[in-house]
């Protein structure tokens, strides 16, 4: 069912509801005045009664009527008929109803005729003659025609009055539907047409401060996302493909160029040792586009455990040095750290941490050109730590600190002699922000680099 069809249903139901309630207000407090008016008639007629009967005059009792139907009986103590006047006497009293009426001043109640729709009304009265023992009770009966006919009208009005409620309300309904989605409306006629499946397509919604404007903004927020995400994977596969050619290519000459001229093993063997490292490197980029694919996934299942994290960074460190034996790496613990009373723990991936991190300080060992790499680990709340790993190398230029995040993306200043495939970095981001951290790049005062890595701590 469309919205419009359901608001026309809720908007009809609640007015009708409303017009419902409020006409049965109406006619059951109409019906109740009827009711409580005619008693009081029938009262003052048997009161009446009591009066002209009790001077004896039975003629002038008989011209007492006045009601539509009105009858009047006199019953004594013992439950006997004294007197009966009226057109239709038609109401015969049983004697615990007349015991019952004894005991009360006044008891109005009704009772079926034949010959009505309604159902015909009565009032008894009991009193005492004087000298007489026992009390004798006065009933006037008679039918309300008029104001049953004027309860019969009372429905037909309002019962007309609701069907032409429901037409009025059902068109009103219908143009409150159709106006109130008017701009949703105008949203989907554009999505339906051909130029939405096109590039730079976007929505222009009627108002922009309304609720469906700001879906209409939400929604061209997110296409300008996927198409920069479609573009930077166009240019991931296109960039991809170029390294992995490489040395394949490489990998290929070296082979060839081996078998075709090498005559002798020292010959060969330096052949294929470019071989082996053109692997290594074929090897390297593989698992990094590999790690890539993975954390992109929908949901990679990432196993975590406990891990200190100056265990962690004392391995990174311990790597490297065997890596580039002779650069001086300096790690260094902050006050705040040194005077926790258990080391930083966070619950994590220790082989992708150890990627993570060891790709940045891979990354600072190789920019800094054998001078020294400073690691340093410091608290940064109380919840959380954070690693500074700096470098002296030549830096990065401002508008480049995000870009260089993108796979196979590297800066415009680094040496054409610095190995990378441009992937380092966008592992480590992904990595990081997999164990709820952050990872950002920002100048070094004096030169260089400053990768700044935010991790939560194990809770407890």
């Amino acid at each position: 069912m469309q919205i419009k069809h359901k608001l026309l249903l809720w908007f009809a139901a609640l007015v009708m509801g409303l017009l419902l309630a409020l006409a049965g207000y109406v006619y059951v407090s109409t019906a109740r005045f009827r009711a409580q008016t005619f008693a009081e008639r029938l009262a003052r007629k048997a009161a009446l009664t009591q009066q002209v009967l009790a001077l004896g005059d039975s003629a002038a009792g008989a011209m007492l009527v006045s009601l539509p139907e009105q009858t009047q009986y006199v019953y004594d103590p013992a439950g006997q008929p004294v007197y009966t006047a009226g057109l239709t006497p038609d109401f015969q009293p049983s004697a615990a109803w007349l015991g019952r009426a004894r005991t009360q001043d006044s008891l109005a109640f009704t009772y079926p005729s034949p010959g009505h729709a309604e159902r015909k009304e009565g009032m008894a009265l009991s009193y005492r003659r004087p000298g007489a023992p026992g009390r004798y009770v006065t009933v006037v009966t008679a039918y309300d025609q008029e104001g049953h006919a004027e309860l019969h009208r009372l429905r037909q009005v309002l019962g007309l009055g609701m069907l032409g409620a429901v037409a009025v309300v059902g068109a009103l309904g219908w143009l409150f539907a159709v106006r109130a989605l008017a701009p949703l409306t105008l949203v989907i006629g554009q999505l339906r047409t051909p130029r939405a499946g096109t590039a730079g397509f976007r929505l222009r919604p009627a108002n922009v401060r309304d609720e469906v404007g700001q879906l209409a903004l939400a929604f061209n927020d997110l296409l300008a996302r996927q198409e920069t995400l479609a573009e930077s994977q166009r240019a991931f596969i296109s960039h991809a493909s170029h390294e992995l050619r490489t040395p394949l290519t490489t990998l290929k000459g070296w082979l060839e160029t081996s078998l075709a001229y090498d005559q002798d093993a020292a010959s060969l063997r330096v052949g294929l040792g470019r071989a082996v490292q053109e692997l290594d490197r074929l090897t390297a980029l593989t698992n990094g586009l590999l790690y890539l694919a993975w954390l992109d996934g929908p949901d990679p299942s990432l196993p975590t455990s406990p891990l200190d994290l100056v265990d962690t960074l004392l391995e990174v460190v311990s790597t490297a040095q065997r890596q580039y034996a002779g650069q001086p790496f300096n790690l260094d613990l902050s006050e705040g750290v040194q005077q926790q009373t258990q080391a930083p723990t966070l619950l994590g991936h220790a082989s992708l941490l150890r990627t993570a991190l060891g790709n940045l300080v891979d990354n600072a060992a190789k920019y800094s050109a054998g001078q020294p790499v400073e690691v340093c680990l410091e608290m940064d709340t109380e919840a959380a730590v954070r690693v500074r790993i700096e470098d002296r190398g030549p830096g990065i230029r401002p508008d480049e600190a995000e870009r260089l995040f993108e796979p196979l993306t590297r800066g415009r200043d680094v040496p054409a002699d610095v190995p990378g495939f441009g992937i380092g970095l966008t592992l480590a981001r992904r990595i990081i922000e997999r164990h709820g951290g952050t990872l950002h790049l920002r100048p070094r005062p004096g030169g260089g680099t400053v990768a700044e890595v935010r991790l939560p701590l194990a809770r407890g």
